[in-house]
């Protein structure tokens, strides 16, 4: 996936609606732990303790962020027994991360 630019003549206004869906959403991924979820979650599911050993941090820290990013309807959960199992339910946030890497690559 590329992050395409056009130029400023071709382009078609965005209706404000759209706007705020976008914005809501990159709210809801707007910080490093939470860009590191997604990138990990674009793999596939993982369950909590598989996030936080990838990531390195506490539990409570990782459990805040995936619900704040599940409050928003960016991921998805479900429960086997005690464990707590996320995955991506909204695909266009991993066009997102694909952007950051292509944009960081070009640096």
């Amino acid at each position: 996936m590329r992050c395409s630019t056009s130029s400023s003549n071709d382009v078609k206004p965005i209706d404000d609606e759209k706007l705020r869906m976008a914005a809501e959403t990159l709210k809801a991924v707007a910080h490093p732990v939470r860009l590191r979820i997604i990138e990990i979650l674009e793999k596939g599911e993982k369950s909590v303790t598989q996030i936080c050993a990838k990531l390195g941090t506490k539990q409570s820290l990782t459990s805040q962020q995936l619900n704040r990013m599940k409050d928003k309807g960016v991921l998805n959960s479900r429960r086997e027994g005690n464990l707590v199992y996320y995955s991506i339910a909204n695909p266009r946030v991993v066009k997102v991360i694909h952007c950051i890497r292509q944009s960081t690559e070009e640096i």
